[in-house]
């Protein structure tokens, strides 16, 4: 049941997001940063690798963007959306169906992608399929439950806050279907033994997700929550807004030029994406100086969850600077292209894992009524979530630094430090539970 005024109790609201961040962290330790460390760590010991190998490394690329971020981006969603909005969720009950089919789809991913590359068969292949069928079902009901949410009193119009941001929160959660949607092609083609369809359409998936999904969702986001929680200045919602054009007219220039062999359109959607990340971070303002703000604040210098989102949008003008540099290998043959090798980590090693592990300090601890544990584990999970992002990103940026096998060590540990980061933030947000007298969260 609903209070008055269409809010979730705690235990209710914990009942709806506890479950998505839980499978986020799991497919994080498990499918993502381990199983990528451990890739790693295969090649830094000499073992004997197949064609398992290269499929492997595909099915944690996806489970990084798809169970870790996705799975964690509708559970905070969830709770917070509906706040934002001045309405309940509608249909609750079927929160459990989304995680459901979307886990079940992933999981189907790690395992079956590697043993249908080494051992084909066609129930592997059919498994395969279902996979990418199950999660882009899980995301139609979620987006379903999103867009019924919106529907009704008080009109979205009267909720500012709201509706500044909702252009954004619409185009990820389309960009969201269109990926998941090309995810199904990918696996279809896969299974059919059609590798170049399969890799265009995995590709599309990828950047779509990436660009059109997480970072404007997490733009978005940000908009609401930084002035909140790090006192930054109100953001430029124009300037936002105008990133988001930027941002799908890049995308669609890129892979419109990819698939038709067109240099010059990829080369003008690239320098477009990487406009609309600058737009982005100016226009939230994120290294601005800090308002005043009422009520004890620390110093933005001693606030490690402050440091994630600093880090985080660093991470995000390193990746414009890279989309620059493919762009102008266009007119500069002699730049290459191989600064692009890199951008899915950078954005998502670097860019989202550092804003989950900095937002979700601030969140979820209210969302469960429980403080962290420790202040401390939060500068851990900065450092080494950091130190993630520059292991996986070195050796492909600046191999110069990573002579000879060292290239491989690097990237194994990078898989370890991500593990250790993400076990961390887990361990920090089981806190003793607040008294029952706690003042409930805004």
């Amino acid at each position: 049941m609903l209070k008055g005024g269409g809010v979730h109790t705690s235990s209710q609201a914990g009942a709806v997001w506890l479950p998505f961040v839980a499978a986020a962290v799991a497919f994080a330790l498990v499918g993502g940063f381990g199983l990528g460390g451990a890739l790693f760590l295969a090649i830094a010991l000499g073992l004997p690798l197949g064609a398992w190998w290269a499929a492997a490394g595909h099915a944690h690329g996806h489970a990084q963007l798809f169970g870790w971020a996705g799975l964690m981006v509708f559970g905070v969603g969830f709770h917070f959306l509906p706040r934002l909005r001045g309405r309940p969720l509608a249909h609750p009950e079927h929160a459990r169906t989304v995680l459901a089919l979307m886990a079940g789809g992933l999981v189907l991913r790690v395992i079956t992608q590697p043993w249908q590359a080494q051992t084909p068969h066609p129930l592997l292949g059919a498994a395969l399929v279902l996979s990418g069928l199950l999660e882009l079902a899980g995301a139609t009901v979620g987006l379903g439950l999103f867009a019924l949410t919106l529907r009704g009193d008080p009109p979205v119009r009267s909720r500012t806050g709201f509706a500044s941001v909702l252009p954004l929160f619409a185009a990820a959660g389309g960009a969201l279907w269109h990926a998941l949607a090309a995810n199904v092609v990918a696996v279809a083609a896969l299974a059919a033994g059609a590798a170049g369809q399969a890799v265009a359409a995995g590709h599309y998936a990828t950047l779509v997700g990436i660009y059109g999904f997480l970072v404007a969702i997490s733009v978005g986001m940000g908009a609401r929550l930084f002035p909140l929680h790090f006192g930054t200045p109100t953001p430029h919602i124009g300037l936002l807004r105008i990133g988001l054009g930027w941002l799908i007219a890049g995308l669609v220039l890129r892979l419109g030029g990819d698939l038709a062999g067109l240099t010059a359109a990829t080369a003008l959607g690239l320098a477009s994406m990487a406009a609309a990340l600058g737009a982005f971070t100016i226009g939230l303002r994120v290294f601005a100086p800090r308002r005043a703000v009422p009520g004890e604040r620390r110093p933005w210098h001693a606030d490690a969850a402050q440091w994630h989102g600093l880090s985080a949008f660093a991470w995000l003008v390193v990746d414009a600077a890279l989309l620059g540099l493919g762009a102008a290998a266009w007119a500069w043959p002699e730049l290459g292209r191989t600064a692009l090798a890199a951008e899915a980590h950078v954005v998502g090693a670097g860019f989202v894992t550092l804003l989950i592990l900095g937002e979700g300090v601030n969140l979820l601890p209210g969302f469960a009524r429980r403080p962290l544990r420790s202040g401390a584990l939060v500068w851990a999970t900065l450092a080494l979530g950091n130190l993630a992002a520059a292991l996986r990103t070195g050796p492909l940026l600046l191999p110069p630094l990573f002579p000879a096998g060292s290239a491989a060590v690097a990237l194994a540990a990078s898989g370890l430090a991500g593990l250790l980061a993400v076990g961390l933030f887990a361990l920090n947000l089981g806190g003793p539970r607040r008294p029952a007298r706690s003042r409930p969260p805004a």
